[in-house]
This record gives C-alpha cells, structure tokens and sequence, in this order.
C-alpha cells in the first residue's frame, strides 16, 4: 500500500514549517526536515498518509502521540513541539531533530556491545520510561529502531526514546479493578507492537497490558545487544514467534557471551518470567537490578571512544546525511549466525 505523497522541497506546511528534505517513508507515515521559519529553529515533521488518514481511531492513535509526550518531560524522550492537520486535512506531528543512529544501526554494525556500552543506552532508556511510567503512559513498541543514539552539548552519548505513535494511558497496577480516568483506543483483543519484543500478555491481546510490558522489551533489546541476536527467532514467522513467546524456554545468555557474569542469566530470567507477578514490578527495580548484576555505577563517561566518535560525527554534520532522525528504518537484513562461545 502506498505511502504519503512526496512532498517538494521548499514547500511551506501550516503556515511556518518550509520542508528540507525528505528523511524516510513507510507505509504509515513520511518524515520531513523542515525549518520553523519564524524562530529559525530545524525540526522533524511526520505526515500521516492518506489512506489512514480517514480512520477516526488511527488518527486520534497518531495525534495522541503529541499529548502523550507533552506530558513527559526528559531528556530521553523525543520531544513533539505541535501537532494538527494541514490545509488538506493530512494529520502532523512537529518533533525534535536529532542526528546520530538508532540503536538498531549501532547492533547491526557491532553485533555484540561492551557491557559498559550496553548499560550506558540501557539505563538512559529506563530513565526516560521511568518518566513515562510516572504519567501513566506504557509505550507498547519499544525496540532497537525506537531508540535513538545521539550526543549531548558536552559530547557525551544521549540516549533517546522515539515513536510513542502506539503509546496508551494505562490503569496503574495498584489502581486495578478501577474504572480509569483515560478512554483507552485499544479494544480488548487487540495485538499492538512488534512481535519479538512484545510480552506474552501482548501477545494475548489483553488491553490491560501495563509498564511491565516495556520493561520485557527492554529487557529483550537488553539482551539483543550482548548476543547480537534476538530472544525469540523471527525467521518462521508471526505465529512462531509468539508460540515461542508463550512456552519456549529462555535462552542463555553466556551462551553467545560467556564473559556476561551469572547475575546478569539472573536477571534474565527474572526480567522475562512468564509469570508477570514475578518480574520486575517498576523500572526502578528493574535499572537496580540490571547495574547490580555488573556492579555498574558509570553516569555515561569513558564509553567506548568508536561509537561516540561516530555518533559525533552524524551529529555536527558530517558523515551519511541520512543519519538523521531515521523513524522510517529500512527492513531488516537476517542477523548472522551469533558466534558461540561454547
């Protein structure tokens, strides 16, 4: 199905936003550089395309996105500056610029992370879900391609969480069994998010899946970065994927990393049990318990020199000038067959 029309360079969108350049499409949406010209300021615009764009509920799901993180004050959220619809009716979203790499690009490349590395992007994630957690809102597709490495004004590695598009106010865990103050746009039996990092009450469709299912993605793109390979395979398809997440048995991680300590195959499991009275209950809890198992206290100095050096480098300009704000990653090669180390 097609995506967005392409929109011309220098084009003027709702009065204020001249388009740059195009930076990615997919079937739901394009994104575009643009200059706010009355303050000279570069931000992202994404264009809802036209054919959903005559869905009340995916609408409403697409501009909810600029509600929700409105709320949400961090700096490991990608803010949304303005929302609305064109003269057209072609629903927007104005959002923060940033110049770097996805994760996702970064594991591709490195296959296999430092610890150090690891938690660095980790732990910035938590913090910036620990914010969204605070104002009831679960992000529900969080993954490698939604997590967006950049640096900060004194160089150091910035880690950014991107696309709240499928983002849901929640009832909190203690409140449950009371009527919730937010409408919610999933219906009961509804499947939202990205089956390899979706928990096994996503995979069941229960709308009432809360903050405990970001913290099994994470806990999953956690272990994606030691391995460089997924938890669950993803090569035989939709319906294997979510049997393995519903009965396979956990991989090891020393399995493909032996250097990993025995605390951490701990954690694991801990983060990933089936049973979600047994996982970590909050994001506090799970960070704690992640740092624990390396006894990791770094706020983000001494990272390794070649990733913050590219980042860098995407970030004053130089380097792919498609590195920039990638909310429309490519499809995914198959990852390489992880090197075993037993």
């Amino acid at each position: 199905m097609a995506g967005p029309s392409s929109i011309p360079k220098g084009s003027l969108l709702a009065g204020k936003y001249q388009v740059v350049r195009e930076l990615g499409r997919g079937g739901m949406a394009a994104v575009y550089e643009a200059v706010n010209i009355g303050i000279e300021k570069r931000v992202a615009i994404k264009l809802l395309a036209g054919h959903l764009a005559t869905s009340q509920t995916v609408v409403e799901r697409f501009l909810r996105e600029a509600r929700a993180v409105a709320k949400i004050k961090s700096p490991h959220i990608c803010d949304v500056y303005d929302s609305g619809r064109l003269d057209d009716g072609t629903p927007f979203l104005v959002m923060e610029l940033l110049e770097g790499e996805s994760l996702y690009d970064a594991m591709c490349r490195d296959r296999q992370m430092s610890p150090e590395v690891t938690l660095a992007i980790i732990l910035q994630v938590a913090r910036g879900l620990a914010k969204a957690h605070e104002h009831e809102i679960v992000h529900r597709d969080l993954k490698p391609e939604n997590i967006f490495l950049t640096v900060d004004e004194d160089g150091h590695l910035l880690t950014k969480v991107l696309d709240f598009g499928l983002a849901k106010f929640y009832d909190p865990v203690e409140t449950k069994g009371k009527k919730g103050k937010h409408a919610r746009l999933t219906r009961e039996g509804a499947v939202f998010g990205t089956p390899a990092y979706m928990s096994p009450e996503q995979v069941r469709g229960q709308a009432a899946a809360d903050t405990r299912a970001d913290l099994w993605a994470l806990a999953c793109i956690t272990y994606e970065c030691f391995t460089g390979t997924t938890v669950w395979s993803t090569e035989d398809g939709v319906a294997m994927t979510f049997a393995q997440i519903a009965t396979a048995p956990l991989p090891d991680p020393r399995h493909y990393r032996p250097d990993l300590p025995i605390a951490f195959t701990e954690w694991f499991n801990k983060a990933l049990d089936r049973d979600i009275k047994l996982r970590f209950q909050n994001v506090n809890e799970f960070a704690d318990g992640l740092a624990g198992a390396f006894d990791y206290h770094s706020q983000g100095g001494g990272l390794d020199a070649g990733l913050v050096n590219r980042i860098t480098t995407r970030a004053s300009g130089g380097g792919d000038p498609d590195d920039v704000t990638r909310i429309m990653p490519s499809k995914r090669p198959p990852p390489p067959p992880p090197t075993s180390g037993s």
